[in-house]
């Protein structure tokens, strides 16, 4: 009996020791989840806070009503997630409601993807900065699979759209500028420059309008170049030809005198 108790002893130690190990692995597991939980809570109001953030940065009515619909969707699914993880925040539950009014209201708009141009350079800065956070945020949902793929995919589109159209209103504005100063062929330029661009992102026709638009605006700038052309050349020649004139009745005074 006497030699049979280090062995028991032993095997209550190794039996002390596995049940210590786990509950470490237990509470470990718990601790894991619950951070976890924790962090996905935070990502969910930090996704969230910055959506509002950024719509409300750009310029009025500027998104349209089809991107708009899918920022309100990508809301509501994110007060939902949020409200049953948190079902006691009565904040939650609040927002949620206010981004399903929001969604059901747009949904019943007929506004399409329209694509809004600007005219002021720091507007159009300010807006591309926003533009490229909603096409990281819309890569990201994408990705996690937290939206539908179809609906990304579309904001994505629409949101490169509006990129493109930025970057040809920023040769409008030169262009404008250049024929503000008289100066049609620069103008000409800058139009086609912009033309170049959105017809270069035209996959989907979306720029078609804005296409013909700029090609009448070349037109109309490359006529008032020619036309002014053609005016400087006629002074030159008439200036050139009074000029000749002077000149061949001081040879011929000269004759004379002589």
């Amino acid at each position: 009996m006497g030699a049979n108790v280090p062995i028991m002893v032993t095997a209550g130690i190794v039996i002390v020791l596995a049940i210590l190990a786990c509950y470490a692995l237990f509470t470990h597991s718990v601790n894991s989840k619950r951070e976890k939980r924790r962090l996905f809570i935070n990502s969910l109001k930090s996704r969230a806070r910055k959506i509002d953030e950024t719509m409300a940065c750009f310029p009025p009515n500027y998104l349209g009503s089809a991107l708009t619909l899918i920022i309100q969707q990508a809301l509501v699914l994110t007060y939902e997630e949020l409200s049953q993880l948190q079902p006691e925040e009565e904040k939650h539950k609040a927002m949620l409601q206010q981004a399903n009014e929001r969604y059901l209201a747009l949904s019943k708009q007929k506004g399409g993807n329209q694509l809004k141009s600007l005219s002021n350079a720091r507007q159009i800065t300010g807006t591309r900065k926003n533009l490229k956070l909603l096409l990281k945020f819309f890569q990201q949902l994408g990705q996690k699979g937290a939206l539908n793929h179809a609906k990304a995919s579309e904001a994505r589109t629409i949101i490169k759209n509006k990129m493109a159209l930025l970057a040809a209103d920023e040769h409008d504005i030169l262009a404008r500028g250049a024929l503000a100063n008289g100066k049609h062929q620069l103008a000409a330029h800058y139009f086609t420059q912009a033309n170049t661009v959105l017809t270069k992102y035209n996959g989907d026709q979306v720029f078609n309008e804005n296409i013909r638009n700029h090609q009448e605006w070349i037109k109309s700038a490359s006529d008032m170049a020619k036309a002014e052309q053609a005016r400087i050349k006629a002074e030159k020649e008439a200036m050139e030809a009074e000029s000749k004139k002077w000149d061949d009745g001081d040879w011929k005074k000269k004759n004379f005198y002589d």
